[in-house]
């Protein structure tokens, strides 16, 4: 029985498998390709010098420093006012409810629309503060929504017992429910650092340029510039590193929290 239902998974499994294999795996193995060749019209194997020539461009460190700018203000916001709004949500009843399918509307709503309101209350300010802005804005309720149902599985026992102890909301947040949602929240903490990176629309119509102000240069406007260049080779190239960059990000921030749990469980 255990065999027969085991192959039904994998045999469910194979669609997204191939589809994973065709518009994923192969497209990238071809951005490994052009950031060792010459160009897409002359596949003449250069080595890494399509990386050392995008490490030393002076777009791309500012891109860089701008990216993990971003991401270093805006996921720790991301991460803890989905936090404050689940904790909210789950305490409040129907006012609660009601307050988490709301909080996933402006992901539905055009960017356009969060651009032309941001515009209008901010201007033209010199700072990239109204981006970070439209990314909360934007995308807090995805994050409560993936936190509030792991909030949810939390046995109701074990917050009543801390109760009964005299432990607050904030105690039993911080003592309870986070530890036993870590994966969660790493989950949560990945997909704010995806975000930062698609949030690039509303900055580039917010900004209605190729090259906005330095300090909101980020990745993908270098990106999207090599591309009208039609510099595939560093294009590619700088794809590779932010991928490696990425991954390690991920691998360091699973170790810390993998031995945080294993601190807990000895405890």
């Amino acid at each position: 029985m255990g065999n027969k239902f085991a192959a039904k998974v994998k045999f469910c499994l194979l669609p997204a498998a191939v589809g994973l294999l065709l518009f994923y795996l192969i497209p990238y193995g071809k951005v490994i390709l052009y950031s060792v060749v010459k160009s897409q019209y002359q596949k003449r194997f250069v080595g890494l010098r399509n990386y050392r020539e995008v490490l030393e461009n002076p777009y791309f460190q500012l891109a860089c420093w701008n990216t993990l700018l971003m991401i270093l203000i805006c996921v720790p916001l991301f991460v803890i006012l989905s936090i404050v709004i689940s904790v909210f949500c789950m305490q409040r009843g129907r006012t609660g409810k009601l307050l988490h399918r709301m909080s996933i509307l402006p992901l539905l709503l055009p960017s356009a629309g969060a651009v032309a309101a941001f515009s209008i209350l901010f201007g033209k300010i010199d700072n990239p503060f109204p981006v970070y802005g439209m990314f909360l804005w934007k995308y807090v309720g995805m994050g409560v929504v993936i936190l509030t149902a792991a909030f949810s599985t939390v046995d109701p026992q074990i917050k009543e017992a801390a109760r009964m102890d005299g432990a607050g909301m904030y105690v039993i947040c911080r003592k309870i429910i986070l530890p036993l949602c870590r994966k969660p929240l790493l989950f949560t903490v990945v997909l704010g650092i995806v975000y930062c990176f698609r949030t690039f629309r509303e900055s580039f119509l917010y900004y209605n340029a190729n090259y906005p102000p330095d300090y909101s240069y980020t990745l993908q406007y270098y990106m999207n510039n090599q591309f009208l260049k039609l510099k595939y080779q560093s294009m590619a190239a700088a794809s590779v590193i932010v991928t490696v960059l990425l991954a390690g990000i991920v691998v360091l921030l699973e170790r810390v929290l993998g031995e945080r749990e294993a601190v807990c469980e000895k405890k």
